[in-house]
């Protein structure tokens, strides 16, 4: 296109003068063109230093008639033109890296819908300690809502594992439909008591970075139960360790959500989530919302 303006510019500038050859120098360049009525001819020649014409050094020849061109070039070097920078710019303003793919774990806990009271909940206390969660995202997609904006919406798929081990010596079992927390049989002592949940999460978050690789997000996940159990592990009179899986299902949502807070810098991150659900359906289990804290590795 450059090429275009350029030879046509000249042109303009041959017929304006009327003439029907014209000699231009322009940049160290010798320009000749010639206008016969039927065809346009135009020559590029390197010049020396007292402007004399090299003919053996031709550089470009066009030749133009009835809407068809030629054109030839000789030395390609001398009439270089660079590719414009923004195309460059705008690809790299381009390349964002969300923050959903990774390793986490975190510690796993429960509060009250309102999050005034968190761990002793409806009659279930935890081990706020030994109650953990595990998160596994391995799909990650972001969407640019601007070409040169920090911002973009952030979703992808993972795999979690909960787990949480209950304070007391008792376990969850569904009895008559309704799950609640059982108590040992007598002269048993439980040395660990769990509700495990695996689920499949799905996020849709708003995330902002700079360029310091500063990053903040924010939204809603998805939460799919994909299994669960309760179990309890103890050692018998003869100190043999066991484990036995004590229910499953136990009336646990198969579907909920949850509020995500995501903060870091590059490839490290803690969060922060808050389900307003409770993993129980309604009326069937302990009205328990799942709070949880921690840290992610981002891939």
């Amino acid at each position: 296109m450059k090429k275009i303006i350029f030879i046509f510019t000249f042109y303009l500038l041959a017929s304006t003068a009327n003439s029907q050859d014209t000699i231009l120098v322009v940049n160290e360049k010798c320009i000749e063109i010639k206008d016969n009525g039927d065809r346009l001819k135009i020559k590029v020649y390197e010049v020396t230093d007292n402007n004399e014409t090299i003919d053996d050094e031709l550089i470009f020849e066009g030749h133009y008639k009835d809407g068809k061109s030629y054109e030839s070039r000789k030395y390609i070097s001398s009439i270089n033109i660079p590719n414009p920078t923004w195309k460059k710019k705008a690809s790299k303003e381009r390349d964002f890296n969300g923050h959903w793919a990774g390793f986490g774990m975190g510690f796993a806990n429960f509060a009250d819908k309102r999050m005034e009271h968190f761990n002793d909940i409806d009659g279930v206390s935890l081990r706020s300690g030994k109650s953990l969660e595990y998160n596994l995202n391995v799909l990650e997609k972001s969407f640019l809502l601007s070409s040169r904006s920090n911002w973009a919406i952030v979703t992808g798929m993972g795999i979690r594992w909960s787990r949480y081990s209950l304070d007391g010596n008792e376990y969850f079992k569904e009895v008559d439909g309704i799950t609640a927390l059982q108590p040992a049989p007598e002269g048993m002592n439980y040395k660990s008591s769990k509700l495990n949940i695996t689920s499949l999460t799905i996020p849709v978050l708003l995330e902002w970075q700079n360029r310091s690789n500063l990053f903040l997000s924010a939204g809603v996940v998805g939460v799919i139960k994909t299994a669960s159990s309760s179990k309890v592990s103890y050692k018998d009179a003869s100190t043999k360790k066991h484990t036995d899986k004590m229910d499953s299902g136990m009336n646990l949502r198969p579907v909920t959500m949850e509020f995500l807070v995501q903060a870091g810098y590059d490839w490290i991150g803690v969060y922060a989530k808050y389900s307003p659900m409770s993993i129980f359906e309604s009326g069937k289990g302990p009205k328990v919302f799942p709070v949880s804290i921690g840290l992610q590795l981002h891939i």
